[in-house]
């Protein structure tokens, strides 16, 4: 997963298929590793026949492994942030955009220390975002794709 300021943006540039080709902008998407089976993305499509609308909800649920002061402190921000680029990549290598047209928010979050020894200790975060349509896939990894942003 990698997030950055909305703001960072300046375009995107999209084939005929709506695949993104190239991000364009400033600062830097900040890689998030995230536990393989720990976090998952939904994307749902919400039609009114009645009012003739259609958009498209996501949520990404992640969990970010250890309870660490350097971890809450850039949690914190992302939380106070009302409008992130969110990149993320699914079992299949693909990567995709959420939140291309408004942005993605935090829309939940908790810090968990488990019961037992076994147990998971972290951050659990929810990001969600409405849009006008679905997400786009990049055409491909995300440092391939950008121009002028920095991925760490």
């Amino acid at each position: 997963m990698w997030i950055t300021d909305f703001t960072n943006i300046a375009s995107i540039t999209q084939n005929t298929g709506d695949t993104i080709t190239q991000i364009s902008g400033t600062g830097t998407f900040y890689e998030f590793q995230l536990i393989r089976t720990s976090s998952q993305h939904t994307e749902t499509v919400n039609a009114s026949l009645e009012n003739g609308t259609v958009f498209y909800q996501g949520e990404c649920v992640t969990f970010f492994s250890k309870l660490e002061q350097a971890k809450r402190n850039i949690l914190k921000t992302l939380a106070q942030s009302q409008r992130l680029a969110i990149v993320v990549e699914d079992n299949n290598g693909d990567y995709f955009y959420l939140g291309q047209t408004y942005g993605s928010y935090v829309t939940a979050g908790t810090s968990v220390t488990g019961l037992n020894l076994g147990d998971r200790n972290g951050y659990n975060i929810t990001f969600g975002y409405l849009e006008p349509n679905p997400m786009n896939q990049l055409s491909g990894a995300l440092s391939t794709v950008v121009s002028g942003i920095v991925v760490e």
